[in-house]
């Protein structure tokens, strides 16, 4: 799994290096120099900008006094934590994600149709990357049941339009929405453009 979350941008660390990219080159100075400072590697630190970031990285950065980035950027002090905290809040807060924003309470605001659509392109893309039902409910912290219901698009926005025993709710999908993205590489609300129409290049031609 890791040549997965390898291959798409941190979620935690990608603001916070593009702002430390766009800071250092105003300032004239290396990736070396600020690396220094901090107690990193240039490797690390490179990542850190590129926003790619693998596993090995991200627990050097973890190490990391904030405080001490802050200083070799000429930033106030807190600043770097700041878009730290803000990036982890938008991923592990699903209210703030555009899914959720768009979510209207007591009935299904996404048609049969486009929750099918979006199932195929789910399980195109598992199956691209070689992962199990299992593998990918641990990353969204579900359950096998609800991939698999996920996958054939039985979602519902009430659970009096769904068949008995079969309820799987659209609230609860599109709050998780956030993870399976990141975990199948996808771009942020990627889900929610399939799941309005869009990014149909992503799906099979009959879905």
């Amino acid at each position: 799994m890791a040549s997965i979350i390898t291959s798409v941008r941190h979620p935690y660390w990608g603001p916070l290096g593009a702002k430390a990219h766009e800071t250092r080159t105003s300032l004239g100075i290396s990736q070396a120099k600020v690396a220094q400072l901090v107690g990193l590697s240039v490797r690390d630190y490179a990542a850190l900008e590129s926003g790619f970031v693998p596993p090995d990285v991200a627990s050097a950065l973890a190490k990391v006094k904030l405080t001490e980035l802050d200083e070799a950027l000429g930033w106030d002090t807190g600043r770097a934590l700041e878009y730290v905290t803000n990036a982890v809040t938008a991923t592990i807060e699903p209210s703030k994600s555009l899914a959720a924003q768009a979510f209207t309470p007591d009935r299904s605001h996404y048609s049969t149709s486009a929750w099918i659509r979006l199932g195929k392109a789910v399980r195109a893309a598992r199956m691209a990357e070689k992962l199990s039902r299992s593998e990918l409910a641990y990353a969204m912290k579900s359950s096998n049941k609800t991939i698999m219901r996920l996958e054939e698009g039985r979602v519902y926005g009430d659970p009096r339009t769904a068949p008995p025993g079969d309820y799987n709710s659209e609230r609860y999908i599109l709050s998780r929405l956030v993870h399976l993205e990141f975990y199948l590489g996808w771009e942020r609300d990627q889900a929610l453009r399939i799941l309005q129409g869009e990014n149909r290049d992503t799906v099979s031609p009959t879905a």
